[in-house]
């Protein structure tokens, strides 16, 4: 399905797909804690690069979360600083804002002579021999989708990885959407992509320890009126006793968006570093508030991580930043 991109896009899909076309040996990467959008972008395109013939492999600094298990060949997902057993002249590293953000393994994605960076993320600084950066897409899978699209008919395996990218990153479709949006994921359901099994997979199969860490995270959920804030935490303590882990609070934050009342929500989460995950409704741009402490993402939807702090300190420091703006 032909849409009119801006020539600079188009001028990027051509140099990424003649790299693949050069290519023989493909390492696919992303960033730490494993979300929808890279695990979707990173399959979809490890699968069109099996169907050119190219050997391709796809190595993450953390383990896909359990919800996305159904997606086609992620059991073919490695995972850690492991040895290579061939030797990549193409890494691609996917929806990742920055570089350290892969973690160790950037030091494996360096031995490929070519390295191509594909993002949304407004503040990606442009890391790799290749960049294509756009924050105007909606998910680093709308933009995978007009690579693949370069190859001919796709498949129902692909359309399906690409919906869910796109689903998961946009909140559902109710932020980030782009021009394209719509008649992307139009055509993604004309290849196969089923919108109803991907969103019961994704959202409606929880399991029950999920739902008890839920409700004692928002047993401590705090509310400021006058900033509109709202704010819950998690932490060790809880993921003992419901036998869970960071996994089990995939969507939490989304929860927590819900909240009416809220123009900014965060979630905190501790264990070997203390993780924050934001969102906000209106023109309050929380990008900002993460890139402050390293981290980065979207106006509406981003995040950081802080070390060597108390959750206490990291919600003061939030809040804090919060008030400025």
């Amino acid at each position: 399905m032909k849409m009119q991109l801006h020539p600079d896009d188009e001028q990027k899909i051509r140099e990424i797909r003649n790299i693949i076309d050069r290519g023989s040996a493909f390492l696919i990467t992303t960033h730490r804690n494993v979300d929808g959008d890279a695990i979707g972008s990173e399959l979809a395109l490890y699968s069109m690069l099996k169907r050119l013939g190219k050997e391709a492999r796809i190595l993450n600094p953390d383990r896909t979360p359990a919800i996305y298990n159904f997606l086609p060949y992620s059991g073919r997902v490695d995972i850690g600083n492991t040895e290579l057993s061939m030797m990549p002249d193409v890494s691609i590293v996917i929806d990742c804002g920055s570089a350290d953000r892969t973690g160790k393994i950037f030091d494996l994605v360096k031995r490929a002579p070519v390295i191509v960076n594909i993002d949304h993320h407004f503040s990606n600084p442009g890391f790799a021999h290749l960049n294509w950066i756009n924050h105007r897409f909606s998910a680093t899978g709308e933009m995978v989708y007009f690579i693949i699209s370069t190859a001919g008919k796709m498949p129902r395996k692909e359309a399906t990885c690409l919906y869910t990218a796109i689903l998961t990153d946009t909140g559902s479709f109710l932020h980030n959407i782009s021009p394209y949006t719509m008649t992307v994921v139009k055509h993604l359901m004309d290849c196969g992509a089923e919108p109803e099994r991907i969103a019961n997979k994704v959202y409606m199969e929880r399991p029950l320890k999920s739902i008890r860490l839920l409700s004692l995270c928002l047993n401590n959920l705090q509310f400021e009126r006058r900033k509109r804030v709202c704010w819950m935490k998690v932490s060790r303590e809880m993921y003992r006793l419901t036998r869970t882990n960071e996994e089990d609070t995939e969507g939490f934050i989304d929860i927590l968006a819900r909240v009416k009342e809220a123009r900014v929500v965060f979630f905190v989460k501790e264990g070997d570093v203390v993780k924050v995950s934001l969102r906000s409704k209106g023109r309050f741009d929380v990008e900002k508030i993460a890139a402050k402490f390293g981290g980065g993402g979207h106006k509406k939807a981003a995040g950081c991580y802080f070390r060597n702090i108390t959750v206490e300190q990291v919600i003061q420091k939030v809040l804090e930043e919060i008030y400025r703006q």
